[in-house]
């Protein structure tokens, strides 16, 4: 149960679930630092990977369902995440299913208690 207060219109939750982004020169493996409802997050890689105006990623959530969506590149830098360098990229859903979203929605309600 989170104590914090999450100022965001939607809130994000803080993961470190499994990500594959699929770029041209073949799937990069890294991590999810946080998640929306809403389709926004932040991914981790210990390499930039390259990728276009969209692309492909696939989610683990901690119960172990696959969630597969496009994404769109909000930022890119490299960042200082729990005492550890990756480089960040904020990325905005672009395409999801309403299944995977529902995931995701239940990770947060969880979370996030009414």
């Amino acid at each position: 149960m989170n104590t914090g207060t999450e100022r965001r219109r939607d809130p994000r939750i803080p993961v470190g679930w499994p990500v594959v982004l699929m770029a041209p020169q073949g799937a990069i493996k890294g991590k999810t630092a946080n998640i929306s409802v809403s389709g926004l997050a932040l991914l981790l890689f210990s390499e930039m990977p390259e990728f276009g105006e969209e692309f492909q990623v696939s989610l683990k959530s901690p119960k172990n369902d696959e969630i597969s969506v496009t994404c769109e590149k909000v930022w890119s830098d490299k960042i200082i995440f729990d005492g550890s360098a990756y480089f960040g990229i904020g990325v905005r859903f672009t395409n999801i299913s309403s299944s995977d979203r529902q995931i995701i929605a239940s990770e947060v309600a969880e979370y996030y208690p009414i």
